[in-house]
């Protein structure tokens, strides 16, 4: 957020914190609270991750330029898979892919874009690690990513939410036309970012995108 918000070319909006909520103070309480929840594998794996705020909340665009945008809006875990929401749905889907899109727990969305965008976890107790599932309202996709919760994370903080980044670690062809604009804004962001924030590696993040166009 710190690196994004510096550059003049990026117009940044984040929405305020709930400094109401009572939330673990830290891993170890977080692993209480998820126990009552999750099997203690998950648990144990999850806490490790656990940040004190409900949420880390960032929408951006650029102001010049090539027009690129994004938005991330991570909730810690605790508050992803304790508190109830509405389960996601999409009519368009078969019936195994609602079966599973109204089982996910949605951890990352885009509440200002307003895309229909979100990411969400799905626990089993025979993994400590969870699915990690993308789902596009707008086209209608569900899918599976290649991700670890960790790596997610990870990666979120080198794609700074850039549109679409999910689709790099999902199997899909990015040469469609329905997702030209989703290539563009990931192709223009990585070459803004590999100049900006030179810390980060961007080579495996382009070398997915142009192994998807």
């Amino acid at each position: 957020m710190r690196e994004l918000s510096a550059l003049d070319s990026i117009e940044t909006e984040t929405r305020p914190l709930d400094e109401s909520l009572r939330l673990p103070a830290g891993p170890a309480e977080a692993r209480a609270v998820l126990l009552e929840h999750v099997e203690p594998l998950v648990a144990d794996r999850l806490s490790e991750y656990y940040f004190p705020a409900e949420e880390v909340h960032l929408s951006w665009n650029s102001v010049d330029g090539p027009y690129v945008s994004g938005e991330f809006c991570i909730t810690n875990v605790v508050t992803c898979l304790t508190r109830w929401h509405p389960p996601l749905e999409d009519a368009a889907l078969g019936p195994e892919a609602r079966r599973v899109l109204a089982s996910l727990k949605v951890m990352d969305q885009e509440p200002y874009a307003g895309t229909g965008r979100a990411t969400g976890l799905r626990v089993s107790s025979q993994s400590p690690e969870p699915e990690i599932w993308y789902h596009d309202l707008t086209r209608s996709r569900l899918e599976r990513l290649d991700l670890t919760y960790e790596k997610y994370l990870d990666t979120v903080l080198v794609t700074k939410g850039a549109f679409g980044w999910q689709y790099l670690f999902a199997s899909t062809e990015l040469g469609q036309p329905e997702f030209r604009e989703v290539a563009e804004n990931l192709t223009e962001s990585f070459s803004l970012f590999s100049s900006a924030f030179p810390q980060y590696d961007y080579a495996p993040l382009i070398s997915r995108l142009e192994a998807r166009l």
